[in-house]
């Protein structure tokens, strides 16, 4: 295995190949009292750095069965060698769940990541706690805690988790509250475009019940948060998990899973500074008349926006990217994609919805939650489950979702891949980047 000098920490680094690939985290390796990975999120900072995100599930599955923690991993040369150990976020502590409220430290999981574009700040945002997002005893009295866990070198060290439980719940308490929510794992979103004070503006989008997704948003990279559209805003009421992105004129994206589609929804800044504007309508994305649909079993995927050239007659312009399952079962992950010339395809979310030009298959294979950012060498850094390993099962927790500790639940992971794609692979040579990657000065065309 072929190992350089990491840049930062001296880390010792090595290359584990995976088809044309690279596993990041192994579930495959493991066994049944081994933790298996899932939940993938990648994201490209300062100084064109990779993190590369995972939950470690200690207890075999989801917060709410038991220990998970976050882990991460870097790259400091465009994805060709990875930290060799993974580096941990936050560790939970079983010893702690208990039947009548158990405490933020107990598991984090699901985490959602971002690395600031102009400063070594990292910021995981993830599920804690132990109580099943979907059990009728999680609600706004012992809800999903989340946790915020911040770095400032770059992801290599990480200081103590911060409870921001009731600063996010109680963004819509006067509105339309929330019983449970978790911020979408993967990536968070900044801004290219909205900078107010001294950081771009951060994106992460909730899936939250009763009345599906809301957005929230920090001028000051996750220390305090807004709600995008106020307390009452519904973007996407039949959401399930979402991701953020942004068009080219800074209005914001959310994309959401659901089965056979994506639910999409624009929100329009009527003063980006103070955060005012409003919401369309949720709307159905199905990607019809292509080979490949999404999936009816889905996952959550990842949606990007990058600058590009039509190879066709040069033509500047965008290409939208949203990676997702397609066919009948949780396989097959696969980027779909969609040019945007002109203001026409993207003057509001229902022409967005429409008219996906291709798609590119990924995996071939068992393949589920996946999440891409733009390297600084202008590849689009994919990473992404595939090959789902089932050990077995263990016995639920005794806590407030399974008051007797009744019931098993599934011990599986995947394999978390990291893959790097020019456009020119993802859309069969009809575009390509426009010589530029994450970091440098791109123009955004409208």
């Amino acid at each position: 295995m072929g190992k350089v000098l990491f840049s930062l920490g001296m880390l010792l680094l090595t290359v584990a190949a995976y088809a044309d690939g690279t596993v990041l985290f192994s579930t495959a390796k493991g066994g049944i009292d081994v933790p298996p990975y899932r939940i993938p999120g990648i994201t490209c900072g300062n100084g064109g750095r990779l993190i590369a995100s995972a939950a470690r599930l200690v207890c075999g599955t989801d917060p709410g069965y038991g220990r998970v923690d976050c882990v991460v991993k870097l790259s400091d040369d465009n994805g060709r060698t990875w930290s060799e150990r993974e580096i941990d976020v936050a560790c939970g502590d079983a010893s702690l769940i208990n039947n009548v409220k158990t405490p933020m430290a107990a598991a984090y999981g699901d985490p959602a990541i971002v690395m600031d574009r102009e400063r070594n700040e990292v910021l995981i945002m993830a599920v804690a706690g132990c109580t099943v997002y979907g059990k009728a005893s999680t609600n706004r009295r012992n809800p999903n805690l989340i946790a915020a866990i911040r770095s400032t070198d770059g992801g290599l060290t990480w200081q103590k988790p911060i409870d921001q439980t009731e600063a996010i719940y109680g963004l819509f308490d006067g509105g339309n509250p929330l019983d449970a929510a978790f911020i979408g794992g993967g990536k968070i979103f900044q801004s290219r475009v909205v900078k107010v004070g001294d950081y771009y503006r951060i994106y992460a989008a909730l899936a939250a019940r009763p009345n599906g997704n809301r957005v929230i948003y920090s001028d000051d990279f996750g220390r305090t948060w807004q709600a995008l559209g106020g307390a009452a805003a519904l973007p996407v009421p039949d959401g399930d998990e979402p991701k953020c992105e942004e068009l080219p004129d800074g209005r914001v994206i959310i994309t959401s899973r659901a089965s056979g589609c994506r639910l999409l929804n624009i929100y329009t800044y009527s003063n980006a500074a103070t955060g005012e504007g409003s919401w369309e309508k949720q709307t159905k994305a199905t990607m019809s008349g292509l080979a490949l649909a999404p999936s009816t079993n889905p996952t959550n995927g990842e949606m990007l926006i990058v600058p590009a050239v039509r190879s066709s007659d040069g033509r500047q312009l965008h290409v939208v990217l949203q990676s997702v399952p397609t066919g009948t079962r949780r396989n097959n992950v696969s980027i779909f994609y969609k040019e945007l010339a002109d203001k026409t395809g993207m003057c509001n979310v229902k022409a967005l919805a429409e008219g996906w030009d291709g798609c590119y298959q990924v995996s071939s294979t068992v393949s589920l939650y996946s999440s891409m950012d733009l390297q600084a060498d202008g590849r689009i850094a994919f990473f992404y489950e595939e090959t789902l390993t089932k050990w077995g099962t263990k016995p639920n927790p005794v806590c407030t979702s399974f008051p007797q500790g009744e019931g098993e639940h599934n011990y599986d992971g995947c394999e978390l891949v990291y893959k790097a794609f020019d456009l020119e692979t993802i859309t069969g040579g009809k575009y390509k980047m426009l010589g530029c990657g994450y970091g440098q000065e791109c123009p955004y065309l409208l």
